[in-house]
């Protein structure tokens, strides 16, 4: 039950939003660009994507990007070809598995609700490439995009309970800061030699009973979980594994080893895996051993004994019975490990930042459409890194000199930048390891998230007007802050524009026998149509708030999931969804205009206004929303368009008699 003043906060906020006039920003792409935009990203021909490494973007001959998805998908030992879609099938044993879960009181009411998907989304197969191992035949990264997906949120609840103990591992390293704080700890000796490791396709690698087991012995060693829940949460891992199926070019597949990389427990799976598996080798290595870190599967050693000693290390730990593989280098003066360089220097350790030879200048340009006070803080947060990475404060000079290059190039002001560096320059590098703390007494603040656009100072301004509204409601008060904090989502930008995680369809030549005009087609002679206005005609655009309404689909009264419009003998409009054929639910319309029914805006005001009589209503389609290729919620869908469709056309209460806008479709 919504309460009034959320109600009322609701409806002064639309209300002052609706007054916002447009200003004359222009795009910030000309219409050329914007052109070439869209062919680029109508090309059947090439594949756009972020490349693995070094933040660049990379356009690979769709041909090629295809033969290398199905030289990875053809590793027969990782992955198996499936007959038909598993969805239904797959979908069933989850849905058991949590209603018995609910129904032992392993897991609460809310998180049943979150978990049950009811509309899943299918999985998808991409891969990214690999241009530090070769430029131009680039290998390619295997991802899986769950997002929605049946497995989506179990994953994330289980990978929820996992991470507490992944942070009590021994080697375990959080981030950068974190290997900095030990590095800063080391008394460095002559004779130490610097080791990195790689674990070669560690998530693929995965044996799925030695991962289980790892998380059940790590799980097992404390008392934090009662039996009963870790039966629970291994049990979903192995559900998770052994159904992780996706789909790739019209083609479903099952991955039969390891987990894949794109699942949200994933990389707490693969740390615990890990922290099982170094635990007794680290323990071998003894007094030899002065520090073990690891990054889920890139590991940093220092060693104390010989060269020999360290190869018969690094041989037992290449373990082939679980096909463990590491890529290892060493050296005594220096090595690359994350985003640091570590080096020897005056018989000490040091550290600088370590820029990939593929590292791009893939910084956010100053013009993009982001808050301003964030594009200033992406150059400072940028020159604080390098503060914090390097020991050594020429350096770090030379470091910021290549950066602030890169910002320029970007559009950022000069002048600003080198301000930036010289009160930065001056900060003590010893207060910049350490983490920020919160205090205990500091509460959470709940945000307002909203996607940033041009009038985000008028729309900040509007909701802190009518924030006290909304912090009356006695339920509320006790967890919104006195002042709202708002938090901006990134708007739409190139990237999104030109690259998908989904292997695009490759358009099929269908011979068109009628060439039929898009627009809706009025057939003038069904029940509903003699019923009203509704003559036999071609309608291809009507007015909005903004101009004109181009009709882009073949739309007639037989069209079923539809946006419509209805239009009443005095002009005002009414927008509506539905899933069955149009003229069915015009007809209830009509019904309820004549029998004079007060419970929708509709009938009421033609009892109001037009004595009940339909036959001067007008109605017509706007658009058909087609089912997505990856399926998911489509009445949601469908739900998230009539509010768009409502907004941009005005009808809302009074300009309109649409009395409600549903926020419930965007939650």
């Amino acid at each position: 039950m919504i309460s009034q003043e959320i109600s009322t906060f609701e409806k002064m906020v639309t209300q002052d939003i609706e007054k916002i006039k447009g200003n004359n920003k222009r795009n910030n792409l000309t219409a050329n660009e914007n052109k070439a935009l869209r062919q680029l990203a109508e090309d059947k021909d090439i594949i756009v994507k972020p490349a693995d490494k070094g933040g660049g973007t990379v356009i690979l001959s769709t041909k090629y990007y295809e033969e290398e998805a199905y030289r990875i998908l053809n590793d027969h030992t990782t992955y198996k070809k499936l007959k038909g879609d598993p969805t239904a099938e797959t979908k069933e044993k989850f849905d058991e598995f949590l209603d018995r879960g609910y129904a032992l009181g392993i897991i609460n009411n809310n998180e049943y609700k979150y978990m049950k998907i009811n509309h899943p989304r299918r999985p998808v197969f991409y891969h990214l490439p690999k241009i530090h191992k070769n430029p131009t035949r680039p290998p390619g990264r295997p991802i899986v995009s769950g997002i929605d997906s049946i497995s989506s949120r179990l994953s994330e609840y289980i990978d929820k309970i996992l991470q507490p103990y992944v942070n009590q591992t021994t080697s375990h390293l959080k981030d950068t800061l974190n290997i900095l704080q030990d590095l800063d700890k080391i008394q460095w000796k002559e004779h130490y030699i610097l080791v990195t490791s790689d674990v070669s396709a560690l998530y693929s690698n995965i044996p799925h009973v030695e991962g289980i087991t790892a998380v059940k012995n790590i799980l097992g060693k404390t008392n934090s979980l009662p039996p009963e829940q870790i039966d629970y949460i291994l049990e979903g891992i192995h559900l998770i594994l052994t159904n992780n199926y996706f789909w790739f070019n019209e083609d479903f597949y099952l991955q039969v080893k390891g987990t894949a990389m794109g699942t949200k427990f994933a990389p707490s799976f693969a740390n615990l895996f890990m922290a099982e598996w170094e635990e007794p080798l680290v323990q071998g290595g003894g007094e030899n051993i002065i520090l073990y870190r690891r990054y889920i599967d890139d590991i940093l050693l220092i060693w104390g004994g010989g060269e020999q000693s360290l190869e018969e290390f690094i041989a037992t730990m290449n373990r082939k019975d679980i096909n463990i593989k590491l890529e290892t280098q060493w050296s005594k003066e220096e090595v690359n490990f994350l985003d640091l360089t570590i080096y020897r220097k005056d018989n000490g350790i040091a550290t600088k930042t370590f820029f990939k030879p593929v590292d791009c200048n893939n910084f956010i340009d100053k013009t993009s459409c982001h808050l301003d006070k964030w594009l200033e803080g992406v150059p400072k947060s940028q020159i604080l890194r390098l503060r914090r990475n390097c020991t050594d404060i020429n350096i770090f000079d030379e470091q910021t000199e290549r950066l602030q290059e890169a910002f320029k190039e970007k559009g950022y002001d000069p002048d600003t930048l080198e301000e930036t560096r010289k009160e930065i320059r001056k900060r003590d590098r010893t207060d910049l390891l350490k983490y920020k703390t919160r205090s205990d007494t500091q509460k959470p603040q709940l945000p307002i998230i909203y996607t940033y656009n041009q009038q985000n100072k008028a729309i900040r301004k509007i909701i802190s007007k009518y924030w006290p509204i909304l912090r009356q409601d006695p339920a509320l008060v006790e967890i919104l802050p006195e002042k709202p904090r708002f938090v901006c989502r990134g708007t739409g930008n190139l990237k999104k524009a030109i690259t998908r995680s989904e292997y695009p369809a490759q358009s099929r030549n269908k011979k068109e026998y009628f060439q039929i005009e898009k627009g809706f087609h009025g057939c003038g002679n069904c029940l509903s149509c003699r019923s009203t206005g509704n003559k036999k005609r071609i309608i291809k655009e009507v007015d909005h708030k903004r101009g004109k309404w181009k009709i882009r689909d073949i739309l007639t009264c037989f069209s079923k999931n539809v946006l419509y419009l209805l239009v009443c003998p005095c002009g005002l409009k009414y927008i509506g969804r539905t899933t069955r054929a149009l003229n069915v639910r015009v007809r209830e319309h009509i019904r309820n205009i004549s029998k004079g029914l007060e419970t929708h805006s509709v009938p009421l005001h033609f009892k109001k206004s037009h004595n009940c009589d339909p036959k001067n209503l007008e109605f017509l389609a706007l658009k058909k929303i087609h089912p997505q290729r990856r399926g998911g919620d489509a009445i949601k869908l469908l739900g998230k368009e009539e509010m768009r469709f409502i907004y941009e056309f005005g009808t809302l209460h009074p300009a309109g008699l649409n009395m409600d806008f549903e926020i419930c479709h965007f939650l």
